[in-house]
């Protein structure tokens, strides 16, 4: 692999890969692919290093010493979260991840579906099944990952509305500094009283758990654990939220998959949501920083780099996945590098899971013949959410039959 200095002109003029949609992103990536595994590209200014395959985005996420998390995150969203775990290494990180991480393991999460999240995603089908129409970005997508978090916390969400702002404001620091600010300030009053009881009373929620656990004698501090939850709400609910979405794009823009699915969800449920996940990750491209000048494969990166691990560049890599660009359900990959990989993979994986494919198997139980409204093809479409980094539709009108 030849070396390529960052002064060179950029691979791709017109638009910053910080703040912008790419228009046909995945044919972009493709020909970028097709002549380097990596491109230079716009990034807020700069020029960034673009990875595009399979084994340089894995190893990249696994090298922790060249790529710190914590280097990138006081310029997007330390400010609003805190010291959160991506802010972490070394023994630090071990335990707060450790302490952390029992509420989220595969085991634990088994126990919420039948108590919470079956129950939660009939009740939010309830209020528009007669309809017989909905856009279920706006009905279900955005609220049920946000109200699984909230009632897993065991908090006494009153206001559905306000907790989904906070789960969206604290994102947009980068992008609306003053409402992420205000939402981690209102976050944060709202989440202390609550965590003063649950440290006299604990009981079995989440924070509860967050609270009394330890490891080697040690316990999260009050600003640990709110550090903790700031991050929680918005990775939990944004990202899930993003990949119900695309799951359910790629199914309803792909209706004979969706018939498979639908005439034996118990074979075939869990698979559709690992192709979602590969097919359209919700974290598309991932932004860290090279503190510190190195030539890494065969790439000479000078100190203070941007760097962008495209996570759905790696997920359509042909030399992993044959035919990528096709959705198929009956692949069986577990495209587990849509939650990253090494120190820093994400916590909740199987949280994500369960509520992945709860919500699917009761909208496809709830909604008989499910599919697009006529006439909304165009609509429908995956584009960028939060900058160019988590991607997803921003409308999805569908229709099924009633009884």
């Amino acid at each position: 692999m030849g070396t390529r200095p960052l002064a060179d002109a950029v691979d791709v003029n017109g638009v910053d890969f910080a703040f912008e949609d790419v228009p046909a992103l995945h044919e972009l990536l493709a020909d970028l692919r097709a002549v380097r595994p990596y491109a230079i590209v716009p990034f807020a200014g700069a020029h960034a290093v673009l990875l595009l395959t399979h084994e340089l985005v894995s190893a990249a996420f696994k090298d922790e010493e060249t790529f710190p998390a914590a280097a990138i995150y006081p310029l997007t969203t330390g400010p609003v979260l805190g010291r959160t775990l991506q802010c972490m290494s070394g023994t630090e990180h071990r335990i707060n991840r450790a302490v952390a991480s029992p509420p989220f393991r595969r085991n634990r999460v088994a126990r919420y579906v039948e108590p919470v999240l079956e129950p939660l995603a009939h009740e939010l089908v309830d209020r528009f099944a007669e309809r017989g129409e909905a856009d279920l970005v706006a009905e279900f997508t955005t609220r049920y990952p946000v109200l699984v978090i909230s009632r897993l916390l065991g908090l006494p969400v009153e206001d559905e509305s306000t907790v989904r702002r906070w789960a969206h404001d604290l994102f947009y620091f980068p992008f609306e500094p003053d409402a992420a600010m205000t939402a981690s300030r209102e976050f944060t009053e709202y989440i202390g009283p609550i965590l003063a009881e649950r440290r006299r009373r604990p009981g079995d929620d989440l924070v509860s758990m967050l609270v009394t656990e330890s490891v080697d004698g040690n316990r999260l501090g009050d600003e640990e654990v709110f550090a903790f939850l700031r991050l929680l709400f918005p990775a939990g609910a944004d990202t899930t939220m993003l990949a119900l979405a695309n799951t359910l794009t790629a199914l309803l823009t792909h209706p004979d998959q969706l018939e498979t699915v639908a005439l034996a969800p118990d074979e075939h449920v869990t698979w559709a949501v690992w192709e979602g996940l590969r097919w359209e990750p919700p974290v598309g491209l991932l932004p860290r920083l090279c503190p510190r000048a190195t030539t890494w494969n065969g790439i000479d990166i000078p100190a203070d780099t941007p760097m962008i691990f495209s996570i759905n560049a790696a997920l359509r890599d042909p030399a992993v996945y044959p035919d990528p660009y096709r959705f198929d359900i009956t692949r069986r990959e577990t495209a587990m590098l849509a939650f990253g990989q090494g120190p820093h993979t994400c916590a909740g994986t199987w949280l994500a899971l369960a509520e992945l494919t709860t919500a699917l198997s009761v909208l496809l139980q709830r909604l008989p013949n499910l599919r697009l409204q006529d006439g909304t093809e165009e609509h429908v479409r995956i584009t960028s959410q939060v900058g160019a980094a988590l991607r997803g539709p921003t409308v999805l009108p569908a229709r099924w039959n009633t009884a």
